[in-house]
C-alpha cells in the first residue's frame, strides 16, 4: 500500500520540476514551443497521480493500480532495451536493469497475491487499467473546465505541439509587418497561449494535489507545505 502513496509523492515531485522549469522558460529569451511541450508533461504526470489516488476505492484497488504503473513503464523500459540490443549496443548496466525491470514487477504481483495481468503496454490487473493521457485529462479537468471545454479537447492542443502536428505549430505562427509594409507570418508564443499553457499545468498540480489531499487525511500544515513549494517557483 505504501508503494503506491510513494509512487504518487514521486509523480508529484515530477510535476512541480516541471512548473520550475516553466518558470525557467518564462525569460527574455523564451522559446514559442517550449512551455508548451513541458506543461503537456506535466499535465500527464498529474493525471496519472490523479487516477492512482481517486478516493475510496480500498487499498486493494489503489495497489493493483500502482502495479498497473509499474508494470506498464517496465514493460516500456524494455522495449527500449530490446531495441537498443538489436542495433548490436553494449548491453549496459542501465539496459540489463531495464530488461529485468517487469521480472520484477511480476514477481512483486506474485508476492502480494495478486491475479496475473494481461499482456500488452496497457495491462489490466483485477479491473484496474490504466487510461490513455487523453482519457485521464478529460476526467481530471471535468470538475473545473465549464461543461462547454472538453478535456479531450485541452490535451490534444498541447500533444500536437509536442508531436508536432501541423495544426499545432500553426498556433505559433502570426502576420506581422515589414519594414517595406508587406504582410510576413513570424513565430511566437501569443499571451493568450502562454496564459492558459500555464494556468493548465498548475491546475492539474492542484486537482492531483486535493485528491491525494484527501486519501491521506491531511491537515493545514501540509496544504500549505505544498502550497509554499509552488508559490516558490513562481515567485522567485
Amino acid at each position: 500500500m505504501r508503494t503506491g502513496y510513494a509512487a504518487a509523492n514521486l509523480m508529484m515531485t515530477a510535476v512541480l520540476d516541471d512548473l520550475a522549469s516553466l518558470q525557467r522558460l518564462l525569460g527574455d529569451q523564451m522559446p514559442a514551443i517550449g512551455p508548451t511541450v513541458v506543461a503537456r508533461s506535466a499535465i500527464e504526470i498529474a493525471s496519472g497521480a490523479w487516477w492512482l489516488m481517486e478516493p475510496g476505492i480500498g487499498a486493494r484497488r489503489r495497489v493493483c493500480r500502482e502495479v498497473a504503473l509499474s508494470l506498464t513503464s517496465a514493460r516500456r523500459a524494455r522495449q527500449v532495451a530490446e531495441e537498443y540490443q538489436a542495433t548490436g549496443f553494449q548491453v549496459s548496466d542501465a539496459i540489463a536493469g531495464a530488461l529485468r525491470r517487469e521480472a520484477k514487477v511480476l514477481e512483486r504481483i506474485a508476492e502480494l497475491g495478486i491475479s496475473s495481468p494481461s499482456g500488452g503496454f496497457s495491462p489490466g490487473i483485477e479491473g484496474e487499467q490504466a487510461k490513455s493521457a487523453t482519457e485521464t485529462t478529460a476526467l481530471m479537468l471535468k470538475t473545473v473546465l465549464p461543461a462547454s471545454i472538453p478535456g479531450e479537447s485541452v490535451y490534444r492542443t498541447y500533444s500536437a505541439v509536442t508531436h508536432g502536428e501541423i495544426y499545432g505549430l500553426m498556433n505559433f505562427m502570426a502576420p506581422g509587418v515589414t519594414s517595406d509594409g508587406s504582410t510576413l507570418l513570424h513565430w511566437h508564443l501569443p499571451p493568450d497561449v502562454l496564459d492558459s499553457t500555464i494556468q493548465m499545468a498548475i491546475t492539474a498540480f492542484r486537482e492531483a494535489y486535493r485528491r491525494i489531499n484527501k486519501v491521506m487525511g491531511w491537515g493545514k500544515l501540509e496544504g500549505d507545505l505544498w502550497e509554499l513549494k509552488l508559490t516558490r517557483i513562481y515567485n522567485s
